[in-house]
């Protein structure tokens, strides 16, 4: 059976979360102040880290960033963030 399952993230360089495997990442977006990913998962499958890297505009990408997931702007400062899958 599938459901959707959101994940508050951290705004670094770097993340991980423990995801079920054959996931589909919806969205991320600020619920309120705090970013969250909404994923479709089967939580009966096992679990993996997956890792997570966000960019700002104009900063370096300066290390191997993976598939690009989206785009998201934070509510309360002018700031825009990239966010890739690895």
């Amino acid at each position: 059976m599938k459901v959707i399952y959101k994940y508050p993230i951290p705004i670094k360089d770097m993340f991980s979360l423990e995801l079920p495997k054959h996931r589909k990442i919806l969205s991320v977006q600020y619920q309120g102040t705090t970013p969250v990913m909404w994923v479709l998962v089967d939580p009966e499958t096992p679990r993996e880290k997956v890792w997570f890297d966000i960019f700002g505009t104009g900063h370096p990408m300066d290390r191997w960033f993976g598939e690009y997931i989206t785009t998201i702007q934070d509510p309360e400062h002018p700031l825009v963030w990239h966010i890739f899958e690895r």
